[in-house]
This record gives structure tokens, sequence and C-alpha cells, in this order.
């Protein structure tokens, strides 16, 4: 049944993007005929995959995987808070392995890592840059510390105060996050996670970086260079407006072992419901048209949802 659903798909899109091809002048009106469908045909490329093949399930997350909630600790929920901050951006560091060296070892594993990190001054933190080798950006690395302060005014240092009470409601752990002043990527991979292992649940945006921007707009748009991650966050929720989250995890895998700046798409195992790889296989580039329709005329983006 997957299989044949992949075909019919396959062979969906290229007619659909043959037909716009050929639409000349009226090939903006061809493309917003066939958008809901396109739309609906990258969301079941990726929950397609999501389904079939275990890398694209949920992650694994260092100090809440197999842990219950209620007995998850003070110096693992605040050794994850400090991993999600510190993955922001942060290319190939290991920011996991780093943390836990640094919350171990370093610090030995303090009952409140906040406090501990607060046993520095500010400029003295900053000073620690080269020596805890935390994070490849020294202004990330000093966010750390502006975070210690609120997590301890806030949150008394903490984690589990976050979300614990809000099983229900994203949103408002999504604000209690935000009053620390970290990026919203961070906010969503944090929120992201804790879904992933039960701590939380209902519906909640992707991360929305600078891989899941790339791959989302490819997948959907034909057009990976343009899309902001507000406007991919938006896409997702278009895509898969029962819970966006779902795809965050194929986005990623995705990004990082097929869909870089310089797409291996012959290799990709979700090139056959990919505008992109369609497009560039048929050797024709209809991107720019689509993304036009998606966020370049405001009448077009807010009637989406209605074609859906």
């Amino acid at each position: 049944m997957i299989s044949e659903l992949c075909d019919s798909d396959a062979s969906r899109l290229i007619s659909i993007i043959e037909e716009i091809t050929a639409g000349g002048e009226d090939s903006k009106l061809v493309i917003q005929h066939h958008l809901p469908e396109l739309l609906r045909i990258s969301c079941r490329t990726l929950l397609r995959l999501r389904r079939s093949d275990i890398r694209f399930r949920e992650s694994e997350w260092p100090w809440l995987s197999g842990a219950m909630p209620e007995s998850l600790s003070m110096q693992d929920a605040n050794k994850f808070l400090c991993a999600c901050i510190l993955e922001f951006r942060a290319g190939k560091t290991d920011v996991w392995d780093n943390t836990a060296f640094f919350t171990d070892e370093v610090l030995e594993n303090p009952e409140n890592l906040w406090r501990a990190i607060l046993a520095h001054s500010q400029e003295g933190w900053a000073d620690q840059f080269w020596e805890y080798h935390l994070h490849p950006e020294p202004a990330v690395h000093a966010r750390l510390w502006d975070v210690a302060v609120l997590m301890v005014r806030y949150y008394r240092g903490d984690a589990r105060q976050i979300w614990e009470g809000f099983f229900y409601n994203p949103r408002e752990v999504f604000r209690r996050l935000h009053v620390l002043g970290i990026p919203r990527s961070s906010v969503c991979l944090v929120i992201g996670a804790l879904k992933d292992q039960g701590y939380i649940k209902g519906v909640f945006d992707i991360v929305g970086d600078v891989v899941d921007s790339r791959v989302i707009a490819r997948i959907a748009c034909g057009e990976g260079s343009k899309i902001t991650s507000y406007q991919a966050q938006h896409l997702a929720r278009i895509l898969c407006s029962q819970d966006p989250w779902l795809l965050d995890r194929p986005l990623y895998v995705l990004g990082m072992s097929y869909c870089a700046p310089g797409p291996r798409c012959p290799r990709c195992p979700a090139r056959a419901g990919c505008v992109y790889a369609v497009s560039r296989n048929l050797g024709v580039n209809i991107g720019g048209l689509i993304y036009e329709n998606l966020f370049g005329q405001k009448t077009v983006q807010k009637s989406l949802k209605n074609w859906l």
C-alpha cells in the first residue's frame, strides 16, 4: 500500500510540474489550482518516511529518554535544557557530549546547574569560553550565563518547573521558556523533545532552523534559499495541521543526510515526492513561482487552509 501510494504521488507530481511548465503566461493560475494537491503530496511524503523508516521517527533525547516524567531529577532536567540551548546552530559540535562532560566532570554534577554557572561573574564566565568548549560561538556561550540568571529568578534553578503542570498546554510551556531569552528555534526544540518523550502533549511547531527551512522549502516549493524560519513554521502548519512537529524529525534527517546546501537528490528517499528533485530531474525550475504563490500574495496565503 505504501509503495502504491508512493508511485501514485510520484506520477501525479511529475504530471503537475509538467502542466505548470507548459502553462506559459498562465502558469501562475495553474499553480494556484494545483497548489493544495502539491502540499498534500509533500505532507504524505514526509509522514510516509516517518512511518516506514526508524531513522525518521522520534529522536533519542539524553537525560529524558527512558525516564518517567515523575522520576526525572532536577540535575537531568537542567542538563537537558542546557544542551538544547547550546544546540543552537552548533554545526558539527557535539553539544550533548560537551554538556555531559561540563556538568559531570568540570562542575561535578551540581544539584543546581544554573547556580553553579552563576558562581562565575559574567566576565569570568565569558573568559571560560576556550576552557569549557561548550559551543563554537562566544555569544551562545555567553547566553548561558544570562539564562542562568533568569532560571534562578523565575524557576529556582529547576527546569522541571517550566513544564510540570502544563501537560496539555505546550503554548504555555513556550511562553515560560520564551522569558529566558533563548531563540525560538531552541524553544521549539525543547518542546518537541518533551512531546517525543511524553512529558507534554498537544500540537506544536517544527524547530524551523536553517536545516528545516531549507528542506521543507525544497520539498514543498522547489525553492530552498528564500524561505525564512517563520515561513517554514507557517508552511509546516499548513502541511500537517494535526501536529506540525510530526514533520520535524524527517526534515532534520533529510537535511543532515541528503538535503545539504549541495543536495544529493539521486540518493534521497524523499526524491519522488519532492518538488525540487522532480523539477531538477525534468530540467525545469518552478520554485520561484510556487514560493510567490505561497508567500508573495497575502490573499493566496490566507486562503491556503481553505484549500486543504
